[in-house]
């Protein structure tokens, strides 16, 4: 009984010892730029396309402010979380459509082929972005509990919603085969919303060097991702050969971040942070056109999105 005793006092002493070195946490402010793009696209049919539409997002200007927090607990807990805002400074908005095929049937015997496309380009008005995500793990302690690593289990939600101003791309009958124009409305406010969530697994590092003023940090995760995606104001062509709300759940992302504080006074600190996202989603599904004004409606077609980011931000925090 006394040897439990005894070893009981122990296993209390050694861990109030390491509670007292590892007990590291902050909780920091950031503001600062973000960069993003993002691509839907459609293929029908998805092994040999017969019409093809892509949409794109492209150099998307963020202002982003966001709060973080991080923090070991004892020896055997880890827990991490964020979440941010930011508001859509400016950025491209482009939109291709094209098809391909005989006139008059798919197996035309006098080879009446045709081949259309059409381009449309205008600027992203404004709207805004938002995520949140935590994680837990379990620590691992090294050169006298000044280096944590620590794999981790989480789950993140991020949202992206645009604006355009833009009629669309419209669309003309010929011998029972659709062809791509452009839009007749003057005008067509539109709403476009991303929204990528699911859970992840990754890695933490957190170093803290003894008599040093200075604490690195990083991030890796990999995300199983699911994504969903609604289009505000329909066009004529996206009625024929586009889906308005698009889900998959066939989906993976990698997230790495990486940053550096300096304690200032009284345990506040300032630093900078980076941070690198690149999504990707797919799903085959049928296409959803009308069986009396398309040949190839009913086939199987493919949508595909993808999201790549990166952000730069400068973080006023404190340690605990």
């Amino acid at each position: 009984m006394r040897k439990w005793i005894t070893l009981l006092m122990t296993l209390l002493v050694g861990s109030s010892i390491s509670y007292a070195n590892a007990n590291m946490g902050e909780v920091t402010f950031e503001a600062g730029y973000r960069h993003d793009n993002v691509n839907w696209r459609n293929q029908f049919p998805s092994s040999d396309p017969v019409v093809s539409t892509s949409t794109k997002f492209k150099d998307i200007d963020i202002f982003q402010i966001g709060l973080n927090g991080r923090s070991t607990v004892g020896c055997n807990f880890y827990v991490r979380g964020n979440a941010y805002w930011g508001w859509v400074l400016d950025g491209d908005y482009e939109q291709s459509a094209s098809t391909y095929g005989s006139l008059g049937g798919y197996d035309n015997e006098f080879g009446n082929t045709f081949d259309a496309s059409i381009h449309r380009k205008c600027l992203i008005d404004d709207r805004y972005v938002y995520g949140v995500g935590a994680a837990i793990g379990y620590p691992f302690f090294f050169c006298d509990c000044s280096m944590v690593l620590a794999p981790v289990l989480g789950y993140s939600v991020d949202s992206q919603t645009f604006r355009v101003d833009d009629p669309g791309i419209g669309i003309e009958e010929e011998s029972g085969v659709n062809f791509p124009v452009d839009g007749r409305d003057c005008c067509c406010n539109r709403k476009f919303l991303n929204r990528w969530y699911g859970p992840f697994i990754g890695v933490d590092f957190e170093y803290r060097p003894f008599g040093q003023c200075w604490n690195f940090y990083g991030e890796l995760e990999y995300h199983w991702a699911y994504f969903t995606g609604k289009q505000g104001c329909r066009d004529g062509f996206t009625e024929h050969h586009g889906d308005r709300n698009r889900h998959s759940k066939n989906g993976h992302g990698w997230v790495f971040g990486i940053g550096a504080d300096y304690d200032i006074c009284n345990c506040w600190t300032a630093g900078f942070s980076l941070k690198f996202q690149d999504y990707s989603a797919s799903k085959h599904h049928r296409h959803h056109g009308s069986c009396d004004d398309s040949e190839f409606s009913g086939s199987r077609g493919r949508h595909t999105e993808k999201w790549h980011s990166y952000a730069i931000n400068l973080t006023v925090g404190r340690a605990f």
